[in-house]
């Protein structure tokens, strides 16, 4: 299964004060932390294709980064799509 990115939600620029990134450049996490950017999230199936990861393994990262404190939010699937959406929370 390919799973696709819309490019808006790659390049998109988020308000970089509230979403600083708590971990060292370059990690694994940093990575992760950076595609949770988009505001209109991303799915863990497309996570797992990004990252080159298993699915369980980018749905345990996401529980990995909450254990961590950073807050997520948990959006609905968009039209079409059967995963929910995850993104950093914009809330402060």
């Amino acid at each position: 299964m390919q799973t696709t990115i819309p490019v808006d939600q790659v390049l998109s620029n988020p308000n970089k004060a509230q979403l600083t990134c708590p971990y060292r450049a370059g990690t694994k996490k940093a990575r992760l932390h950076q595609l949770l950017r988009p505001p209109k999230g991303i799915t863990s199936p497309q996570l797992a294709t990004l990252l080159g990861w298993r699915p369980h393994t980018a749905r345990a990262a996401l529980t990995g980064l909450r254990k961590d404190g950073v807050a997520l939010d948990t959006l609905p699937p968009s039209t079409g799509e059967h995963h929910a959406r995850y993104r950093l929370s914009r809330e402060v």
